[in-house]
């Protein structure tokens, strides 16, 4: 099977992976339920698709998800949302009550799972509880604090289109296997299985010092989200020789701690560097801040905020065509409007991605993905050819009547 065959198989599967040792009491309960043919109900308030696949994989009949906050749809796949009240007029037998959240609840008290577990009358409990999450040890999946709306495997399974046509607009393998491996991490609640790259050849190499593009001395660079001076100075570690860094970093004591690190640069490196203490947004003046020079690197990892930083420079982008590396995994979206936005905007540049080594509490091991885009002119990378399209024409004028011509077109 193909890559873009297994990706669009992907993008259909229903089934999760669970996250740690599924034992002890956990496992005795999902045993119980199976055992007695129970009626699931999952208390949640988060995640809910992700529990509701998970539970089904188990082999469990989930019959109803429970919700305490408001959601403004009815149903998780195929299984209805009630409230608590709900639940304490709820008839069906067999009833087995799962509760997967958290002790407390975003914006609500301390003890918000007590309170909860407090309205419901203790002769309406099901005939087996169990708590499968709380802020302990036995954790099955980590909670986004996010509600549903902001669910990932949802967004991108609802969005198959989209990511197929991101899928075939990128340059090589391996940047589609990067690209499978992340959606696969939220879509089936597993970790990252791709190659990742050491960090420090982030926004300038790939793998086993692959080159992406082209560098060029006198290069001016634009480093959003310059943190403590990190990228920085693996910047001039790797020899390059720029002719000016523009290092943004908005949090103050982050800035400060920047400006500490820059002064252990060499004073002819240090001279290069001029950091910029600000939060990037549509309203930022690159322009003036660039003072006449051409942009001819940017890359941004500012939590977040990467799309509204390309929406202020997209003037500078199509007049200086600078390298791009943009971090698109702080919101779920990134992944696709990133993308779409720069494919918009960039004439005859080359897309793909590069995956690296994520942060260390990250479980799935899905953080620091980067989407380059790279003019053409400075562009290394052999160029996939685009797939060969075979259209069938049935032509039915009164000369070739019922005679079919098949056109082969490169497209």
């Amino acid at each position: 099977m193909d890559l873009r065959q297994k990706m669009l198989e992907m993008l259909d599967n229903t089934r999760v992976e669970e996250g740690y040792e599924i034992t002890g009491g956990i496992l005795i309960a999902v045993s119980l339920a199976v055992m007695n043919k129970s009626n699931v109900y999952i208390w949640a308030e988060n995640d809910l698709h992700t529990y509701v696949r998970l539970f089904k994989s188990w082999g469990l009949n989930v019959h109803k998800v429970v919700c305490y906050l408001p959601k403004n749809f009815q149903k998780v796949d195929d299984v209805e949302i009630i409230s608590p009240k709900d639940l304490t007029k709820d008839k069906t037998p067999r009833k087995s009550l799962f509760l997967v959240m958290p002790d407390c609840v975003l914006g609500k008290s301390k003890n918000y799972l007590a309170e909860q577990l407090d309205k419901i009358p203790s002769v309406e409990l099901p005939n087996f509880t169990y708590v499968v999450e709380g802020n302990d040890k036995l954790t099955m999946i980590s909670h986004t604090n996010e509600k549903f709306d902001a669910n990932s495997m949802y967004y991108y399974q609802s969005h198959k289109r989209e990511l197929m046509e991101l899928f075939d607009s990128l340059a090589d393998e391996t940047s589609k296997l990067a690209l499978y491996y992340y959606v696969e991490s939220y879509v089936k609640n597993c970790v990252y299985q791709g190659e990742h790259n050491p960090t420090r050849y982030k926004y300038f190499f790939g793998g086993k010092y692959e080159r992406l593009y082209k560098h060029l001395d006198g290069e001016c660079w634009i480093n959003c989200g310059a943190n403590i001076g990190d990228t920085v100075f693996s910047y001039f570690s790797w020899n390059f020789k720029p002719k000016k860094i523009y290092a943004f970093e908005g949090e103050k004591q982050i800035y400060e701690q920047m400006l500490r690190n820059l002064s252990f640069l060499p004073a002819k490196q240090r001279a290069l560097v001029e950091p910029i203490s600000e939060f990037i947004n549509e309203r930022t003046n690159f322009k003036k801040i660039l003072a006449g020079n051409k942009c001819t690197l940017l890359n941004a990892d500012i939590e977040g905020a990467e799309l509204p930083m390309l929406h202020a420079m997209k003037n500078i982008i199509q007049a200086d065509r600078p390298v791009i590396a943009i971090c698109v995994y702080h919101l779920k979206e990134d992944l696709l409007t990133v993308p779409q936005f720069l494919q918009s905007i960039c004439q005859n540049y080359v897309f793909y991605f590069r995956k690296y080594t994520p942060f260390i509490g990250r479980f799935k091991k899905n953080g620091e993905m980067v989407f380059y885009a790279v003019p053409i002119e400075r562009s290394l990378l052999p160029i996939m050819p685009p797939p060969r399209i075979i259209l069938k024409i049935k032509i039915c004028d009164e000369k070739f009547s019922n005679k079919i011509a098949a056109l082969n077109f490169a497209a």
